[in-house]
């Protein structure tokens, strides 16, 4: 066994990346430089050996590619095999493997530096994709590309912009513990295995808009940094379906609430409820903007939904963030019912806060009382009271509830008349403000303790 007082070992170095040129996988996907139409052709055609007839019916739509791409092998494989052969020699003079990959092998594309741009749009992926710890300089597309088995991104970096716009990912698909440094785009996108999106930073915009998760999909512990603005919001789930449940844990909303608007959720999907992973005040694109009415719009949503899984407590803090954002949107007269329930409740949660505003409204009854009855102030009562105090207290503490008959009881109709007008007055406004602090504390209890 190791020494307890030795010094831990060091962490294992993070591996020198390669330049992407002198991979054999890259090398065909780029096999003729910027002619991005001559790269998918080629690439496709290679791929089409691994599919059956339907299948490449079926990738054709999905790719909006014609199927001849898919079937072409037998008449371009030479020029292929022999460019590819020449590419991987110019840029690796140790390269000594004379023929392509399968492609039904692992396409093993990690501990890669890819420094220029990558587009893979209409690519069709017959096996697994591992991209396992690379850093991509340049913009990715890969926008209708069909990825027949896993594809796999764990602990890469996007220093440029992503875009996955109406692919299909067939079997799993890891993106965890990456970070989108700029947009990060999965409109449309169909993902029928499970998704993991755990520990993801997206630094700029993250659009998933009409996606559709037909299996299990994690957004645990992702943090989202972006901002509101007057068109759209940087992060957006509009029309959005979860056929499985989705897991939302610990997923960190810094500056702004996404768009839900239309989204469909399963009902084991599930949310944090806890004061840092949703903002108070949303960021907008432009200094000094502010767009409540998106923000109250995504509260409800999800509220809506915690009510279907019978979470009161979560579903009471969604609420307070909604009933938080409606006190901002409209004039003061429209804003005020909403600042003033938050003011003495809490929005219905707090059981101090109505408290202590009970204690204030006592407190103040019983020293103007008090002042009166010991007959330090003018006027006078017109009697010798024997225990100023204890009145005072008991007669503050009857205005405030009138329902317990205190007041009948210790304190009959001849003495409030008795009081001058101004104490007359008070006496009416602590009964007129104790309805509603009684009220809220009632709800504060409910909630509290789950009365329903």
């Amino acid at each position: 066994m190791r020494d307890e007082t030795e010094a831990p070992a060091p962490a294992a170095p993070k591996p020198e990346l390669k330049p992407a040129n002198e991979n054999p996988w890259y090398v065909l996907m780029t096999l003729y430089g910027e002619d991005h139409e001559a790269n998918r052709r080629a690439w496709n055609a290679w791929a089409g050996q691994a599919l059956d007839v339907e299948t490449r019916k079926l990738v054709s739509g999905m790719t909006n590619v014609d199927v001849s791409e898919l079937e072409c092998w037998e008449a371009v494989k030479d020029n292929i095999r022999l460019r590819h052969l020449e590419t991987m020699r110019i840029n690796d003079d140790n390269y000594s493997v004379p023929w392509l990959p399968e492609p039904t092998q692992l396409v093993e594309l990690s501990e890669l530096e890819f420094a220029e741009d990558i587009r893979c749009d209409g690519f069709v992926f017959p096996s697994a994709v591992m991209f396992h710890g690379v850093e991509f300089w340049g913009d990715i597309l890969i926008r209708r590309a069909v990825f027949m088995s896993g594809v796999n991104f764990l602990q890469s970096r996007f220093l440029g912009g992503f875009w996955a716009g109406k692919s299909v990912f067939f079997k799993d698909a890891v993106f965890s513990e990456i970070a989108f440094d700029r947009e990060a785009s999965f409109d449309e996108v169909m993902f029928e295995g499970k998704t993991y999106f755990s520990a993801v930073h997206f630094n700029k915009t993250a659009t998933f808009s009409h996606a559709s998760f037909r299996g299990y999909s994690d957004f645990a512990a992702s943090v989202f940094t972006g901002a509101a603005g007057r068109h759209g919001r940087d992060f957006s789930f509009y029309c959005c379906r979860f056929y499985e449940g989705a897991r939302f844990e610990f997923s960190q909303f810094t500056n702004a609430f996404p768009n839900w608007d239309g989204a469909i959720w399963h009902d084991s999907t599930s949310f944090s409820a806890r004061e840092k992973f949703w903002p108070k005040k949303e960021t907008g694109q432009g200094k000094g903007q502010f767009f409540p009415e998106a923000a109250r719009r995504s509260c409800a949503t999800i509220r809506h939904h915690l009510a279907k899984q019978g979470r009161p407590e979560d579903e009471h803090f969604f609420f307070r963030r909604e009933m938080h954002f409606a006190g901002k949107i409209g004039s003061i007269w429209q804003r005020l019912p909403y600042l003033l329930f938050g003011l003495f409740s809490e929005y219905g949660y707090s059981i101090l806060r109505p408290t202590l505003w009970l204690l204030g409204v006592w407190a103040f009854g019983f020293a103007a009382f008090w002042g009166y009855l010991s007959g330090c102030c003018v006027p006078a009562p017109d009697g010798v009271i024997e225990r100023p105090m204890g009145a005072a207290m008991g007669l503050s503490v009857s205005n405030l509830f009138p329902v317990f008959g205190f007041g009948r009881l210790y304190f009959g109709a001849e003495f409030m008349q008795s009081l001058p007008a101004v104490l007359k007055t008070l006496s009416g406004l602590q009964t007129v403000v104790s309805l509603p602090l009684l009220f809220f504390l009632g709800l504060g209890l409910r909630q509290r303790f789950r009365l329903r």
